[in-house]
């Protein structure tokens, strides 16, 4: 594998988190004892609500810093579930996220469908999701494109099916989209935020949307910027009406109401 880029002043934040990861992946940071999970709930057969939520449990974002003490993970889960999250997306990136890897175990041994997110740069990392019973893992399209990530992108799909995961293949430039979507991918994310600026531009998430075809928006899944419902309303008249919502659930005296809000109920 090469990697083009290294750490340091100017680089992308992306480059520098793949290789974070790819660090971590060499300390054993994704080794555990756990038994491969014999069952999990599918993740995108849980989204199937007119507006579905895919919460996040985030502790803190390279954005906004410290976002919520995470005391009692089984807690804060079990109030997003009451809320009516679809599904429940995982940080497991330690750090700037401040996610770790028990978090994951205990969003998928809640019930619901659970989402991995993390610099997926690895097959250890799609191993590790597979034992900790995750259902789907995230992959950045513009990662692979960067030749960040030791396989390529339809060969880390392939891996991640063999292992019974998902794949929501991501995507926050226009010129990623038709890549992502010629992928087996079961989902695609488009995120708002450029993950090598960090800038975030909802205008610029929509426009990746219109050129999405009709057909694909029923498995398209909006990240990032969305704080309350209006966020949501003109991804809605586009035909989209999946969503992942972290840092406004997170920040909320009590995230089950801040989900019904985001869901109108």
């Amino acid at each position: 594998m090469t990697v083009r880029g290294s750490s340091g002043e100017g680089v992308p934040y992306l480059v520098r988190a793949c290789e974070d990861a790819m660090s971590r992946v060499r300390s054993g940071y994704y080794s555990s004892a756990w038994e491969l999970a014999t069952t999990r709930r599918r993740l995108l057969d849980s989204l199937r609500s007119r507006v579905s939520v895919i919460a996040e449990l985030k502790p803190r974002s390279p954005t906004a810093g410290e976002i919520r003490s995470v005391d009692d993970p089984r807690a804060l889960i079990a109030r997003m579930i009451e809320g009516g999250a679809d599904a429940i997306s995982v940080l497991t990136v330690p750090g700037d996220f401040g996610g770790r890897p028990e978090y994951l175990r205990a969003a998928s041994e809640s019930g619901v469908a659970t989402l991995m997110k993390d610099f997926v740069v690895s097959r250890a990392q799609l191993e590790f999701a597979a034992r900790a019973g995750a259902s789907a893992v995230l992959l950045i399209a513009r990662a692979f494109r960067l030749g960040l990530c030791e396989l390529e992108l339809n060969g880390t799909i392939g891996e991640a099916h063999d292992l019974g995961l998902e794949v929501l293949v991501e995507v926050y430039r226009s010129d990623d989209l038709d890549y992502a979507i010629r992928t087996d991918a079961d989902l695609i994310g488009v995120n708002s935020r450029d993950l090598e600026t960090l800038d975030l531009n909802p205008e610029r998430a929509r426009a990746i949307v219109a050129q999405v075809p009709e057909g694909e928006r029923w498995r398209t899944v909006i990240e990032s910027g969305i704080g309350c419902r209006s966020d949501i309303e003109p991804f809605l008249e586009m035909g989209v009406n999946k969503f992942l919502v972290g840092t406004a659930v997170m920040r909320a005296q009590d995230p089950a109401s801040a989900i019904r809000a985001i869901k109108g109920e």
